[in-house]
């Protein structure tokens, strides 16, 4: 698995670490258009991307707003509602087929309790997330959109052969035409 395999890269488990993981961890498939998680739903688990890509989005009452897209070796899943155990806001959406790696929450408290290198990780991601959403927030409040859409592109450079433009607008705040104007001046096809 190639998401073992980079966790085990960053935190170097113990054996007996690695092997309680991979007690707890289950594979789930997504097809494209399938929902790992809706508006209202209770945040039972997370999952990293093995392969293939989701949209998070709210859903507003005249149209959907794209909180972000998640790729390989990514984590999803509703992380306020995971923690808190409350119901989603959110949904989580499979833009392709998408095979997830999938931790319950029980499983995520027993780790966390017995084992420090998931702690460790716990706190890795924890940091990732609180990052990635403040750098988010300070793009949307201080920078223009196309500040916005060259840095999607320097992300991901794939993104328009895997996302709709519908979803990419959104997530820019932007419209199919605005964009689309873009992608010409930049030569992105």
């Amino acid at each position: 698995m190639r998401v073992l395999f980079n966790i085990e890269r960053l935190i170097k488990p113990s054996v007996e670490e690695k092997a309680a993981l991979e007690k707890v961890l289950h594979t789930r498939l997504l097809k494209k258009g399938d929902y790992f998680l809706k508006e209202g739903d209770p945040c039972a688990s997370i999952a990293f991307i093995e392969k293939g890509s989701v949209r998070s989005y709210y859903q507003l009452e005249d149209r959907h707003v794209c909180k972000e897209f998640i790729f390989e070796n990514g984590l999803i899943g509703s992380f306020a509602g995971f923690f808190a155990q409350e119901p989603s806001s959110l949904y989580i959406e499979a833009l392709e087929d998408t095979q997830l790696i999938e931790l319950f929450y029980d499983d995520v408290l027993w780790l966390y309790d017995q084992y420090p290198a998931w702690q460790k990780l716990g706190r890795i991601i924890a940091q990732d997330q609180f990052i990635r959403a403040e750098k988010r927030e300070a793009s949307f409040l201080k920078d223009p959109p196309e500040v916005r859409f060259r840095s999607l592109i320097d992300e991901h450079p794939k993104i328009f052969k895997r996302v709709p433009l519908q979803y990419i607008a959104s997530y820019l705040g932007i419209t199919r035409e605005t964009l689309s104007r873009y992608r010409n001046k930049n030569k992105i096809g």
